[in-house]
């Protein structure tokens, strides 16, 4: 799949540093609310990443690059939002503004670790965070799907009155095949992302 990665005319030295301040500030604020990991991260990227003027194809790209590239989703997600929204300097500050958060806050963490186990108030908001974590990666998920599994220029409002003019059921079977042998096959999903880009390749000659 070819990663989406529009050629933008250059901007002005002033325009370059708002847009890379605007982008360390936002990549910050993700950094530190971010409960979940990496991919509950996703939504809330995703949905920051408009005023950048990247669209769910281009992100749909990105989960595509992130499983044959090394390193976390947030931060591979953080370098090609910024690259997108102001090129090499913006990447750096996105990369910089979603990872320091983890650094300081795990590095807190470890020092007042004893203070707070078994801290009633700490795990009650544990308890919490989890499901909404797994709601996030859910929103993700169905967002990136939608501009995956449609056909190009469908619409998913048609979906109950032309599923299969709406759904490319080549991608449908390719999706259903890699979840079914993760799940039930436990296959290593870099062996999956491999098989499935080369019957991509295969189909699309």
């Amino acid at each position: 799949m070819p990663v989406s990665v529009d050629h933008k005319p250059q901007k002005g030295a002033d325009e370059m540093i708002w847009e890379c301040l605007k982008l360390l500030f936002v990549f910050l604020k993700i950094g530190f609310v971010g409960f979940g990991g990496g991919y509950a991260m996703l939504s809330m990227i995703m949905t920051e990443s408009r005023q950048f003027s990247v669209t769910v194809q281009q992100f749909a790209d990105l989960t595509a690059l992130d499983m044959v590239v090394p390193g976390p989703i947030a931060i591979n997600a953080a370098t090609y939002v910024g690259y997108l929204g102001a090129g090499f300097w913006g990447s750096l500050a996105a990369t910089v503004g979603v990872s320091l958060p983890s650094f300081l806050l795990v590095t807190l963490y470890m020092r007042l670790a004893e203070r707070f186990r078994g801290n009633r108030i700490m795990d009650d908001f544990l308890y919490g965070v989890k499901p909404a974590a797994v709601g996030l990666i859910a929103a993700a998920a169905a967002t990136i799907a939608s501009g995956v599994l449609l056909n190009p220029g469908a619409d998913l409002s048609a979906l109950f009155s032309d599923p299969f003019g709406t759904v490319s059921v080549f991608l449908l079977m390719i999706f259903a095949a890699t979840a079914v042998c993760n799940i039930r096959f436990r296959i290593n999903p870099i062996l999956l992302t491999v098989l499935a880009g080369v019957a991509g390749a295969i189909w699309l000659r």
